[in-house]
Parts: structure tokens; sequence; C-alpha cells
């Protein structure tokens, strides 16, 4: 737990309180250390989408709040989170995503680090 945030560990433990296992992985996955997404927690999260008793829409839930969150490195791991899914998960992910025209909104994503504010575009992920 070294390096994580006071808030990603308060996150993950309310997640854990509310016994919703995936959701703290996708927490977890999601970080605010500037590292890779945990291969443990990937890996999790693609069994879990192998699982039929696994709340797929709870997931891309919590994945699109994390992609809503203002730390570039969280929105940056929640959508890396979200292509490995959609490539190594079941393909239920991946329809599940297809069926809502799901909208990952990036307008509160600001890169600070150039002279001017970068609001990029909503990406629209259509399968």
């Amino acid at each position: 737990m070294s390096g994580q945030t006071l808030t990603d560990r308060i996150a993950a433990a309310q997640y854990t309180l509310t016994g919703s296992e995936v959701s703290r992985a996708v927490c977890k996955a999601t970080t605010h250390e500037q590292t890779a997404p945990k291969k443990k927690h990937l890996e999790y999260l693609i069994q879990a989408t192998q699982d039929s008793n696994v709340n797929i829409p709870q997931m891309a839930d919590v994945l699109m709040e994390r992609v809503g969150n203002a730390s570039w490195v969280v929105v940056f791991k929640a959508l890396i989170t979200t292509h490995h899914l959609m490539v190594h998960g079941n393909e239920r992910f991946l329809q599940f995503l297809g069926s809502r025209n799901t909208l990952f909104n990036l307008m509160n994503f600001l890169d600070k680090t150039g002279s001017h504010d970068y609001r990029p575009p909503l990406v629209v992920i259509h399968v």
C-alpha cells in the first residue's frame, strides 16, 4: 500500500465495506500512483468478467466514475484498465459497453503542464 494516497485507501475501504470486490479492484487498479495498474488487479478484473455472477454494469459504472476523476493519473489508468478488459476480458464486457453507447466524459480532465488548458472531447465507444 505504500504510495497510495489517503483518498485511494478510503475509496478501497468503502468498497470493501459494501462488499463489492470488483469495485474495490477497479479502485485499486486506478490509484493516484504514477505507475501502471498492478497486474494482480487487472487479472482479478479479467477473471471477474468470466464469472456469470459478476455485475458487469456495476464494473463499467465504477470505471466510468474513475474516468471522471480530476487526476490525470486516475483517468489514464481507468482508460488503460477499460482497454485491457475490452481486449482480454469476456466478450460480455465489450458487448455491454457497446450496447450502452458508453460515454467517457473527459471534460474535467485538464492538462496543466502547458501554458493553456486542454479539454479533450468526449470519447464514445461504438462496438
